[in-house]
């Protein structure tokens, strides 16, 4: 937490992209008033019911205890409203994350008033999740930075707010809350997993789909020598510059054609439920990206007819995220067959197929060049099943031994 006058002249802070403000005294603000907690609804059914019986049973003094409480919880009300002179604004300092970090927020908070303003709670939220922020005492001119972090559990463009102020009575009797009425956005993208390798001259998938370096591949030109990496094709190696170096020198080629490979995300929802189906679209986005940072041209199909992915290679890892963020699952009609995805022909391409626990929803008569991975609970081998783990992070795990 820092704490700083600000400076002569300074008219308050320059708005950022997904920075809102709000001045909880504005007559726009939406005020949401003033409530009495579990403890001051019981304090308050007390009363009553004492004063009743006190009136009844001409009991004087039931009647001075449930005026007492009655008292008690007017002052809890009146002491639990929001007055905050403070000028508040929020910055998102993580607009885009992936599912399951939280998402940081900074929260400014400038007294322009003449008194300190008193103790409250900032209450902010995302998707269903809260953040709470303690907000101390600010003194006249002067402003102070707080943070609060709220989890993120789903994928999409979410909304951020409207936060409010909360404030408590010494008796925990009231609530008193004042909205802001602002809010702002966030994009959560799915969690890339750090896949191990691969290593050498090849790159191996299931089935023996291979995507090569292009030092090995036949159909590429000679361009440069480099120094020999283990793992290199010992082919490869240039002997007269070799004995000319002393240390094992390979030439480097150009390949004048790229492999090809799709990574395809089964949408069916009668495939998985919908925590299993973020898990599976992890395992994709993690499979497309670690081909985009191998030099692989890769393509991202998906069974949905509103999302059907991408024909073309994707070159961009924040491409694989902005394609996937939006997806959802997708139910009878709405599912294309992969005979329809591919309807084109298949040709070279290699293709690995993220289901859930109950798919594949449909699968291609020619399935040579096909593998299929279950994720999912209870996800389980199969005849046709390359794979089959409980979530993205056993996937990441078992990718290497595997491939």
């Amino acid at each position: 937490m820092n704490r700083r006058r600000p400076p002569e002249g300074e008219g308050g802070d320059s708005h950022a992209p997904h920075e809102r403000d709000g001045d909880v005294r504005d007559p726009t603000a939406n005020a949401s008033g003033r409530f009495l907690t579990w403890s001051g609804l019981g304090v308050v059914v007390t009363a009553f019911v004492l004063a009743v019986l006190g009136w009844w049973w001409r009991y004087e003094e039931l009647v001075v205890v449930a005026a007492g409480l009655a008292v008690a919880v007017a002052a809890a009300v009146w002491s639990a409203r929001v007055i905050h002179s403070a000028r508040i604004v929020r910055r998102v300092s993580t607009p885009r994350v992936a599912r399951g970090e939280a998402l940081r927020i900074r929260y400014r908070v400038t007294n322009q008033g003449r008194r300190r303003t008193g103790r409250a709670t900032l209450v902010d939220e995302c998707d269903g999740e809260v953040g709470v922020a303690v907000v101390p005492p600010v003194g006249t001119n002067e402003r102070i930075d707080i943070q609060t972090t709220i989890p993120t559990r789903r994928r999409g463009v979410h909304r951020v707010g409207p936060w409010y102020l909360e404030r408590h009575d010494p008796f925990g009797l009231a609530i008193g809350r004042r909205s802001s009425g602002e809010t702002g956005t966030v994009i959560v993208h799915p969690k890339v997993h750090q896949l191990a390798g691969p290593y050498g001259a090849m790159h191996l998938v299931e089935h023996e789909a291979v995507i090569r370096r292009v030092a090995s591949d036949p159909l590429s030109g000679f361009v440069s020598l480099r120094e020999y990496v283990q793992g290199d094709d010992p082919r490869l190696i240039h002997w007269p510059t070799t004995a000319r170096m002393g240390t094992l020198m390979l030439r480097e080629h150009v390949e004048l054609r790229r492999p090809e490979f799709t990574v395809v995300l089964d949408t069916a929802t009668s495939v998985a439920d919908a925590v299993d189906f973020e898990e599976m679209v992890d395992v994709v986005a993690s499979v497309a990206v670690h081909a985009i940072r191998s030099g692989v041209d890769v393509t991202v199909r998906m069974t949905s007819k509103e999302h059907p992915g991408s024909r073309v290679a994707l070159g961009a890892e924040q491409t694989v995220l902005d394609l996937l963020t939006p997806v959802g699952q997708s139910e009878g009609d709405a599912t294309l067959r992969l005979a329809e995805l591919f309807r084109e022909g298949l040709d070279h391409t290699a293709i690995v197929m993220v289901t859930g626990p109950d798919g594949p929803a449909s699968v291609l008569r020619r399935s040579e060049s096909m593998s299929v991975v279950r994720v999912g609970r209870d996800a389980a081998l199969a005849p046709g099943i390359a794979l089959a783990v409980d979530d993205a992070e056993t996937f990441a795990r078992r990718w290497r031994p595997w491939r």
